[in-house]
């Protein structure tokens, strides 16, 4: 396919000190077939005047301002993927940014099978500095796919990969197949959560596809105190490790993909997260090939202490 359409969906929540910068980003891309989606989540901080300077830009087809707040950005994505009219989908979050050459570098890389391509990432402060090399967050996978660019089956990404952990950090250096997208995605197991949610999306998106990386740093990630992905306190992480149960007993079940090093060590950090319940996890530690029901056993047992804390 050449020059399809890009869908772009800047999903917006008090992000106002770094719309501009956004925006910029997006609207000044090098590869010109595209529309965008502004959507925002009842801000509170002038997000939604800012946006709505760009009512009547000739590449704005939508813009909507909710006046309530829909408690999980998930709930945006899917707002806005029903709403674009591309061939392609790129969420460009709106604390993030990106090369001018971003769609120019990614888009001429597809072929019919590839249903998801992405980029390398570095992390920025609220400035811009860069703090971090995504490059560095694959260097202890064994191989480390991410030192040249590649393409993969789905399901082998998804086993070589995302049964490990994220590998695609973050959304904005992703584009993707508006057709591969199901309804079935955007269930309550997805849109309930705060901090895995992307993961979780990732994993249904790329089973029956091509993945494309390309090693290209053209997107970076801002790392600042009001990201969804900071679990520093006690409930917070309880509520990540019960999302990533949840994604686990996922690809077991519907897949048969499972890694049972990582669920053992799912195990361990629920437990070392617990220490009044070091007698029930040494029983959990002494699990040398974690099944689907030892799974969905945590998954419950988690569930029963989060509603009963």
């Amino acid at each position: 396919m050449t020059n399809p359409k890009v869908s772009i969906i800047v999903p917006n929540y008090n992000h106002a000190q770094f719309l501009d910068q956004r925006l910029d980003t997006v609207f000044n891309q090098t590869y010109k077939n595209f529309e965008v989606i502004l959507l925002d989540d009842a801000s509170t901080d002038g997000s939604q005047e800012i946006l709505k300077l760009y009512k009547n830009h000739p590449k704005v087809t939508h813009l909507i301002l909710n006046s309530k707040n829909s408690g999980t950005p998930f709930k945006q994505w899917k707002k806005g993927i029903s709403l674009a009219q591309g061939d392609y989908i790129w969420i460009a979050e709106s604390d993030d940014f990106c090369e001018l050459s971003f769609l120019e570098t990614l888009i001429p890389s597809l072929t019919e099978e590839t249903g998801l391509i992405y980029c390398q990432t570095k992390d920025v402060d609220e400035k811009g500095g860069v703090l971090f090399d995504r490059v560095e967050y694959t260097s202890k996978m064994q191989p480390n796919f991410w030192l040249s660019d590649f393409e993969m089956e789905g399901a082998e990404f998804i086993n070589k990969g995302l049964l490990v952990k994220n590998v695609i950090p973050n959304a904005s250096a992703v584009v993707f197949k508006k057709s591969l997208v199901k309804p079935s995605f955007f269930l309550n197991s997805l849109l309930d959560m705060k901090m895995c949610g992307d993961w979780f999306f990732w994993m249904q998106l790329t089973k029956n596809t091509k993945v494309k990386f390309i090693k290209q740093h053209l997107n970076y990630f801002r790392n600042h105190k009001s990201i969804s992905r900071i679990h520093e306190d006690h409930e917070t992480r309880k509520k990540r490790l019960l999302e990533e149960s949840s994604i686990r007993c996922f690809s077991e079940s519907k897949y048969g993909l499972i890694s049972h090093e990582m669920n053992l060590l799912l195990y361990k950090k629920w437990f070392n997260l617990h220490d009044k319940f070091s007698l029930f996890s040494s029983k959990f530690y002494r699990v040398k090939q974690p099944s689907t029901s030892r799974l969905n056993l945590l998954l419950n047992f988690i569930q029963f202490k989060l509603k009963n804390s």
